[in-house]
C-alpha cells in the first residue's frame, strides 16, 4: 500500500489521545529527529528512506516526516511494518497498559487512527504501508535500500533478534539502525536476564530503580554490544567494517508539532537540565 499523504481539510489535528499516544515518549522523539539531522550532515544524496517497524498509531511516522521535510527539503519516503493485532501475552503481561493495547488492538481502532493521523504528513512525502508480521515482510523488501531503519515492535526477545537480523541486510553502508525501550544496556545488569520469560515485556530493575525490556535489552546487547543510547533511544551507524556509535551532542533540539501542548512544558524543562534547549 503507498500513499502520497496531506490532509485533505476534513480532519484538524492527529489523534494521540489516551491509549493512542501510549507508545510515544516525547523526549526520544526528540532524538529521533537528531538522527535525521546526524544523516543529513552525513548523507551523500539528498533523498532519504526510512523503514519503521513498529508503528502503532503513527508518532514516530509524523516525526521522521517532519524532520524529512526540515532536513532533506520533504525528499523521502517512510515504509512502515505493523500488523496491527494483538500480539501481548496477556498471562504474562497483566497490567492496565497492555490490556488497554489489547483492546484497542481487537477494535481494529490502531489502525484506523493511524490512517488518521498519517494525513498529517507532508504532502511530498511517499509513505508505503506493509500490514502484517516484519518476519515475513522484512525479508521481502529490497536489500540495501534505506538510510535508517528504526526498530520499535514486538519486544519479545526471539521478535527483536528476528529484526536486527532481518533489517540488517536492508540498510545502506552509512545508515543507521536505530530503536527504541533500550532503558538498561546488557551490561548494566547485574544478572543474567536470560532465563526470563521471554513472554515479560516490561520488568522492574530493583537495583537500578528504573523499568526496562528485556528481550530488547538482551538482543540488542547480544548482536551490537554496548552503543550509543539516549533516554531509551539507541542508534549505530552501518560500516565497511560492522558498527560504530554516532554522536548527537550537537543535534538542534527540535520538538515535534504533533505533540500535545500538555506535555511541552515539562519536556522543555527536561531539555533545559540537559542542556539541549
Amino acid at each position: 500500500m503507498t500513499i502520497n499523504c496531506g490532509t485533505d481539510g476534513r480532519l484538524n489535528q492527529p489523534n494521540f489521545e489516551g491509549v493512542y499516544g501510549i507508545t510515544a515518549n516525547p523526549l526520544r522523539l526528540i532524538y529521533l529527529m537528531g538522527t535525521i539531522w546526524y544523516l543529513s550532515q552525513n548523507c551523500k544524496h539528498n533523498h532519504v528512506q526510512v523503514l519503521e517497524v513498529g508503528s502503532w498509531c503513527g508518532a514516530s511516522t509524523l516525526t521522521w516526516g517532519e524532520c524529512i521535510e526540515k532536513y532533506f527539503n520533504s525528499n523521502g519516503s517512510i515504509t512502515c511494518v505493523d500488523a496491527w493485532v494483538p500480539y501481548i501475552d496477556l498471562g504474562a503481561n497483566p497490567t492496565e497498559d497492555i490490556q488497554m493495547m489489547d483492546d484497542a488492538l481487537r477494535k481494529n481502532e490502531v489502525f484506523d487512527v493511524f490512517k488518521h493521523n498519517i494525513q498529517f504528513l507532508p504532502n511530498s512525502i511517499e509513505i508505503k504501508i506493509h500490514k502484517g508480521w516484519s518476519q515475513d515482510i522484512l525479508p521481502s523488501l529490497k536489500k540495501e535500500t534505506y538510510d535508517l531503519v528504526y526498530i520499535d515492535g514486538d519486544h519479545k526477545y526471539d521478535t527483536v533478534v528476528s529484526d536486527i537480523k532481518n533489517a540488517v541486510p536492508l540498510l545502506r553502508n552509512g545508515g543507521v539502525m536505530c530503536g527504541d525501550d533500550l532503558e538498561l544496556q546488557l551490561h548494566e545488569c547485574e544478572s543474567s536476564i536470560s532465563n526470563i520469560n521471554h513472554n515479560v515485556d516490561r520488568l522492574y530493575n530493583e537495583a537500578l530503580d528504573t523499568y526496562y525490556f528485556p528481550g530488547v535489552t538482551q538482543a540488542v546487547g547480544e548482536y551490537f554490544g554496548a552503543i550509543s543510547s539516549w533516554a531509551g533511544y539507541w542508534a549505530v551507524e552501518k560500516c565497511d567494517n560492522g558498527w560504530k556509535d554516532i554522536s548527537l551532542e550537537h543535534m538542534p533540539a527540535n520538538i515535534p508539532s504533533h505533540l500535545n501542548p500538555k506535555s511541552l512544558i515539562g519536556l522543555k524543562v527536561v531539555l533545559m537540565k540537559m542542556g539541549l534547549f
